[in-house]
């Protein structure tokens, strides 16, 4: 049987307590990174640009209406270079020569488009593109979320074995002491006092290392929220086992139907498709409407006088007949990058199946560590009780109780590290899957087998 320990929980408590931190859980953790990291902000930032251009498509099919005033002072000759000005009568020619005079004019002018091959592609390329930019906010935002589950697993971690080792010099300055009144009493010697002092000096050097670790990993977390690197935190949360069982085929399944990036790629590949077709639009026919209407007047205020009103009314089609084979190079590249687009959902369909092998290959090994590791420590417990008991009848020596103690702080910190492995695998292998790297609430959660 496993003696109990120090739960974590607990010691956070204290340190908060101490040092006026707020306890800060894994959820919350990963709240803050995903509402301030920038990659965040600049997905989201991408996703209005992408509505931009849903609306910008969208402009082809809306009427185009502008209004314009101008005014200008002209004198036109052309009356005089007539070829037959120099026929009229005399008193005739003199009335008809040029002065100068002001033009007023106002116009409203409307373009449609009544028909195009280009229009409803684009627009469907348009609404595409912002499928394509949600999932790659969905990608980022899971990619955000394991990072932060990582640092947060790290920094437990690093405080779990500054308390294994803060134990484990408990222990050496305790045997330390013991020693000592061995000595006194004449059943050991100085060489065993130096034995236990070295073995102690070694463990608050180990401890001090470790202490520095804890301070880097806490720096790391805070700066995957992008707070100041030296805030305290003081995780509410602790480094546990929970079963998780899964087959390589289910992974590789969920991983394809869920994935951003598989999605992406498929919405990419319809883009092109509409691109293509957007291409090949410009040697097709299409069909506008230009109406004009306005005032053109020499005094200003023949303003909306019916008499000055000026119109006109057109339908243009315009049919190309060669282009230089122009639209043809364009709608050979756009094929071109659709092209690429299949080998690059082939790349991906491989690398999805290697990283969903992965990650429940690496998922069974770190279940198989930690239970050798559960084993490996209430041996070394059993070990050291044995050990030590024999010692102080005389029946075991100094160096076998330092073995003992060594063997037992080793298998602890394996315990842990298992621990740590065990929960970045199944983080590992949700985000593999498309799913939130969170382990499920304890509501949702599959029964653990209660190991402490």
């Amino acid at each position: 049987m496993i003696r109990s320990r120090p739960i974590l929980a607990l010691i956070s408590l204290a340190v908060s307590t101490a040092a006026g931190a707020q306890p800060l859980s894994r959820a919350e953790a990963v709240a803050a990174a995903l509402s301030a990291n920038p990659d965040v902000h600049k997905s989201l930032a991408e996703m209005g640009r992408l509505e931009g251009l849903i609306t910008e498509a969208r402009a082809d099919a809306l009427p185009d209406l502008t209004l314009s005033g101008s005014w200008s002072r002209y004198r036109d000759p052309a009356l005089l270079n007539s070829s037959s000005f120099d026929a009229f009568p005399p008193e005739l020619r003199e009335s008809l020569k040029p002065i100068p005079a002001n033009l007023y004019e106002g116009i409203a002018q409307l373009r449609q488009t009544l028909f195009s091959f280009k229009l409803g592609a684009a627009i469907r390329a348009a609404r595409l593109g912002r499928s394509f930019g949600e999932e790659e906010l969905r990608r980022v935002r899971q990619i955000v979320a394991l990072s932060a589950v990582r640092a947060y697993n790290q920094h437990l971690l690093s405080l779990e074995q500054v308390r294994v080792a803060e134990s484990s010099v408990r222990q050496k300055q305790n045997h330390l002491e013991m020693a000592r009144n061995r000595r006194a009493a004449g059943v050991a010697t100085d060489l065993d006092v130096l034995r236990s002092q070295v073995d102690l000096e070694n463990a608050r050097t180990q401890l001090m290392r470790l202490k520095g670790q804890t301070d880097l990993a806490r720096g790391r977390l805070n700066a995957m929220m992008l707070r100041p690197i030296e805030t305290p935190v003081v995780p509410s949360d602790s480094l546990e086992y929970l079963a998780l069982e899964m087959s390589v085929e289910q992974a590789v399944q969920q991983a394809w139907s869920n994935r951003p990036e598989a999605k992406a790629i498929a919405l990419a590949e319809s883009i092109r498709d509409e691109l293509i077709r957007v291409a090949r639009a410009d040697a097709r026919p299409s069909l506008e409407l230009t109406g004009v209407y306005g005032y053109s007047v020499r005094q200003p205020e023949n303003f909306l006088e019916s008499d000055f009103s000026k119109w006109s009314a057109s339908v243009t089609l315009k049919v190309p007949l060669f282009d230089g084979y122009r639209t043809a190079g364009r709608v050979a590249q756009a094929r071109a990058e659709r092209d690429k687009l299949t080998q690059d959902r082939l790349a991906l369909e491989n690398q999805i199946r290697l990283d969903a092998r992965d990650a429940v290959d690496v998922l069974n090994v770190a279940r198989s560590i930690y239970e050798a590791a559960e084993l490996n420590v209430a041996q070394a417990w059993k070990a050291l009780d044995m050990t030590q008991a024999s010692y102080n009848h005389g029946a075991a020596t100094l160096l076998d109780v330092l073995d003992a103690q060594a063997a037992l702080t080793l298998a602890e910190s394996n315990r842990i590290e298992a621990l740590h492995a065990h929960a970045n695998a199944r983080a590992v292998l949700r985000f593999v899957m498309a799913q939130d790297p969170l382990d499920p609430p304890p509501a949702t959660r599959p029964e653990a087998e209660d190991r402490s």
